[in-house]
């Protein structure tokens, strides 16, 4: 029998070489500065609150630099907001797996890892082509119609926070995208239990993000979070798999409405009877799409009307173009060609996906060494955060008023002397964001007819607007929004200013 010396011995031995296998990645410490943090904990007591990342992540870029190192617990991570390593990252085919562990989101391509994600990647691009996205238009205009008559009651009846309303929405249209037109009659969402089975699963998500002990489920029961967890993935589980279940009992031959012609399902179903896919796969991928979908195209919508009512001389300028576009109030269709006209619009969008960045931080992980164009050397296994909200927010890159709203930052002859990846709302490289355009095609019509029959006001100042990483961004105190039907008074101003332009133009000529 061993004596405690030789154990001793023998745990001193295996401590040196676990020390010694991971050497490469303390040598990152005299290559990269940043903080070290306490022994096994590293930084992550500071982060154990996502109101603190951003702000945390903020101090350590004014004191270290475009990019620096921290540790939470034994792993290392490097925080980047330099565009030139974000380029060298999104590009590499050796930084392609996402770095945190989102398993709280199952295995779609959110999570998949190489090689099954190009594989994904490549067999799922076709659902989001040009042809089948702009095949979902009537389903973009018949939601938003209903949003319309929605907001009616809410109409000169003080301020209101209209983010649930809109993440209802952006849900409504998802789910019908991706699994078909009748799913908007199910009680699940009417109820409104799925949004919040997903808003339960985000936050579970975040929750593992920053405090890692939280993957293991044994400390998950003991801390009493496991049953919360497994019902939130239940509800989910169980909703998306009685709609495939119904899709195939169906079968083949069940007609099809003209709009769920192109739906994700039937792409993925397709797999699947081919053998390509399994029923894990299709049910994990759809999960995967609709979360994806609803969460950020809510929030963009949402913040770019909070924008727009913080300043309200662009909501007048956005106003004006929709109006020459769509001359008449109400209900009207919105084409694909209308949102390619939208010129002002897009530098809302923009600017508002600039300052209100959807995803605050995306994360990779070095598959073997990765040489920067600085000339580190990433080792394998090295966790990278790429901070997408304070490279919007560089006023190295734009300008002294970088952290304001102000839609000529995007003007051609602003952004031609930017690096190409200053400005990535859905990342850039080789995993890009697989669903962008149809964001910005549902968020424009959205926004068009919005804009055209309302106007937004709100008392909430833009300088006190304060920010919280939650995988997605949200705002620690939601500015409520007024909304106004005031069209005839908008139209009295054009015409007031016509018609003095008009007197002055007459009294110059005499």
């Amino acid at each position: 029998m061993l004596t405690w010396q030789l154990w001793c011995t023998l745990l001193c031995v295996l401590w040196i070489y676990f020390l010694w296998s991971r050497r490469r990645f303390y040598q990152l410490i005299f290559q990269i500065p940043g903080p070290l943090g306490y022994p096994l904990l590293g930084l992550a007591h500071k982060l154990r609150h996502k109101e603190d990342v951003l702000r945390v992540f903020k101090h350590y870029f004014d004191k270290h630099g475009q990019f620096f190192s921290i540790w939470l617990g034994p792993m290392p991570f490097i925080i980047v907001k330099d565009p030139k390593i974000i380029q060298d990252i999104f590009n590499s085919p050796h930084c392609v797996n996402k770095g945190f562990n989102y398993k709280a989101l199952g295995q779609g391509l959110f999570r998949l890892q190489e090689p099954l994600w190009s594989v994904h990647r490549k067999l799922l691009n076709p659902a989001f082509g040009h042809k089948l996205l702009v095949s979902f238009g009537p389903i973009f205009n018949a939601e938003s119609a209903s949003l319309l008559k929605t907001l009616e009651p809410l109409v000169d009846d003080g301020e209101k926070n209209l983010i649930p309303l809109l993440q209802s929405f952006t849900l409504n249209i998802a789910t019908q995208t991706t699994m078909g037109s009748e799913v908007k009659y199910s009680e699940y969402i009417r109820s409104n239990k799925l949004l919040e089975a997903y808003q339960g699963l985000l936050e579970a998500t975040t929750d593992m993000l920053f405090t890692p002990w939280l993957l293991s489920k044994t400390i998950r029961q003991l801390l009493g979070r496991e049953k919360q967890y497994s019902k939130i993935n239940s509800q989910i589980s169980d909703f998306i798999k009685k709609i495939i279940e119904s899709k195939m009992t169906k079968g083949s031959e069940a007609p099809l409405l003209p709009e769920d012609k192109n739906i994700f399902l039937n792409l993925a179903t397709d797999l699947m009877n081919r053998g390509i896919f399994t029923t894990q796969d299709v049910q994990d991928e759809s999960h995967t799409i609709v979360f994806g979908a609803f969460e950020t195209t809510a929030n963009t919508v949402a913040y770019t009307l909070i924008l727009l009512a913080m300043f309200p001389e662009y909501q007048e300028k956005a106003f004006e173009e929709i109006r020459t576009l769509f001359p008449n109030t109400g209900d009207f269709e919105v084409t694909y060609g209308d949102t390619q006209n939208m010129t002002y619009m897009d530098l809302i969008l923009n600017e508002s996906m600039r300052v209100l960045t959807p995803v605050p931080i995306v994360a990779r992980q070095t598959m073997q060494d990765v040489r920067l164009s600085n000339g580190i050397v990433l080792p394998k296994g090295v966790q990278i955060g790429i901070d997408i909200f304070h490279l919007h927010r560089d006023k190295n890159i734009w300008g002294e008023n970088a952290e304001t709203f102000d839609p000529e930052h995007f003007l051609p002859h602003h952004m031609q002397d930017k690096h190409p990846y200053s400005f990535i709302p859905f990342t850039k490289g080789i995993r890009n964001c697989i669903g962008w355009r149809y964001a910005l095609l549902s968020s424009k019509i959205t926004l068009a007819k919005l804009l055209r029959n309302y106007k937004f006001s709100t008392s909430f100042k833009f300088e006190d607007l304060d920010f919280v990483e939650d995988i997605t961004l949200k705002l620690r105190k939601v500015p409520l929004l007024e909304v106004q039907n005031d069209s005839i008074k908008r139209y009295i101003q054009i015409y007031s200013i016509k018609f003095i332009v008009y007197i002055y133009l007459l009294l110059r000529t005499i």
